[in-house]
């Protein structure tokens, strides 16, 4: 196999079905200074390093217009200070309690283990994040052989460090033979800076923003709805292959294979603008 090595993203893709960890520590953070955010404003920047993921929840219009009549200034770089601190106090005290891997997240790592593939890993969550998700995630049977926090590369996604970092720690080049998994915007971002090949995974994505228990009570029709329009982002974004859930990760891994004997390279993709 011309593959060398899967990266995956956290929580969305292997753990946290739906991205909810995060979502809940910065409600808990905007609502300690009387803020009120919907879940879909936080969704929308699911990826990148958290300071800046909570600057741009700030600077959005009904955000930011809920802060001036809150306390008759705009936000500035001290108010995502504080906002920080208490969002990184609640992620701390929840990243454990959201483990669980997501469907089918065992058997596709075990499939490419079983292909001779290196796993790695990048997320937005800090080191600190990490170190309490790692050993949770590891008792419900998933261990990357290499992890790369945001704060541990000079700039987070959509910048291409922590893949490349991922690299440099498994010993694998070119970025041809890599892959990026991940269920952002961010994600494909990422991996489009790096050179490598992009899978989107959509059911349990951030941009999906349903826990299991939702996504599962849905009638087929608005889960087949939901994916249509969350899948069509993704491959605006420049996603090379999107698939439903991890069931699907072999099939693709194949076809780059594939690809990559018959000499291609990620497409490369047009400049996109930001979320």
């Amino acid at each position: 196999m011309n593959l060398q090595a899967v990266i995956f993203d956290w929580a969305g893709t292997v753990v946290d079905f739906g991205s909810l960890c995060p979502v809940q520590a910065f409600q808990i953070a905007f609502q300690s200074r009387s803020i009120v955010v919907e879940p879909e404003d936080i969704h929308r920047f699911m990826g990148i390093r958290k300071w800046e993921h909570l600057q741009s929840v700030l600077m959005l219009p009904a955000v930011a217009v809920q802060w001036e009549l809150t306390y008759h200034r705009l936000p500035n770089d001290q108010d995502v200070d504080e906002l920080y601190k208490v969002a990184e106090r609640a992620l701390l005290e929840r990243v454990a309690e959201f483990a669980d891997l997501t469907p089918h997240a065992g058997d596709a790592v075990g499939g490419i283990r079983s292909a001779g593939l290196k796993i790695g890993s990048t997320t937005g969550y800090t080191a600190l994040h990490m170190e309490r998700l790692i050993p949770a995630a590891r008792q419900r049977g998933y261990s990357p052989d290499c992890w790369v926090s945001s704060d541990q590369v000079p700039t987070g996604r959509p910048a291409p460090w922590m893949i490349f970092k991922n690299m440099e720690s498994l010993g694998v080049y070119p970025p041809s033979q890599v892959v990026k998994v991940g269920d952002t915007l961010a994600d494909i971002e990422e991996a489009a800076n790096a050179g490598v090949w992009s899978v989107a995974v959509v059911e349990s994505s951030s941009l999906n923003g349903k826990s299991i228990s939702q996504w599962e009570s849905m009638s087929l029709k608005a889960q087949s709805e939901l994916s249509k329009r969350t899948a069509q982002s993704f491959s605006k974004a420049g996603a090379h292959f999107v698939i439903p859930n991890l069931a699907g990760l072999d099939e693709v891994i194949d076809q780059i294979d594939f690809r990559l004997q018959r000499g291609q390279t990620p497409p490369l993709l047009a400049k996109r603008s930001r979320y």
